[in-house]
């Protein structure tokens, strides 16, 4: 009887050993995590180095995503830039919709100028807390979207987010194209 170990290896079962293995080992989404985080990346690179950055994640947050990793995603702002926008497009696009003429500007507006800008005109905290209640019922695909880039786009500086608008600017005309 042959050994296990005597048999020639095809890449094939290679492959599929790599697979189950993957399936069964901790899960480690560094391509994602690094566009998910990028914006707060690029900010915090200012100050600190990549390895700084990555060492930061690792310590403080139990996240291990590589200086290397970091270094590529830094190297090619402007992939890394529309690679985070491509998660809050949609959201963009239907809010930009709302806006006239349509358009993508207030993607590079405080959070506050963009609250009031989208926040019906109406006076009273009861008034307004009505009037987002019936919005979010008549229109929940906006309120949706609303909610979205909120949490996403605009709890970004708004220092980085116009450092990041050079960089979608060509991308955002193409959108604006097709509105």
């Amino acid at each position: 009887m042959a050994n296990e170990s005597d048999k020639p290896t095809r890449l094939v079962d290679i492959g599929r050993k790599l697979v189950n293995h993957s399936k069964s080992a901790e899960f480690s989404a560094a391509r994602g995590l690094v566009i998910e985080l990028f914006p707060f990346i690029f900010e915090a690179s200012e100050r600190m180095s990549a390895r700084a950055i990555s060492r930061f994640l690792a310590e403080h947050q139990n996240i291990k995503l590589s200086a290397v990793t970091i270094t590529k995603a830094l190297n090619d702002p402007k992939k890394s830039w529309l690679a985070f926008f491509e998660g809050i497009e949609s959201a963009a696009i239907v809010t930009a919709k709302y806006f006239r003429p349509s358009s993508f500007k207030f993607l590079f507006v405080t959070k506050s100028e963009y609250e009031t800008r989208v926040a019906p005109d109406a006076t009273g905290k009861i008034t307004q807390a009505f009037t987002h209640g019936v919005r979010a019922f008549m229109q929940p695909e906006r309120a949706e979207a609303h909610k979205f880039l909120i949490e996403k786009w605009f709890s970004i500086a708004l220092a980085t987010r116009l450092k990041a608008k050079t960089f979608l600017d060509e991308h955002l005309m193409e959108l604006t194209d097709n509105l």
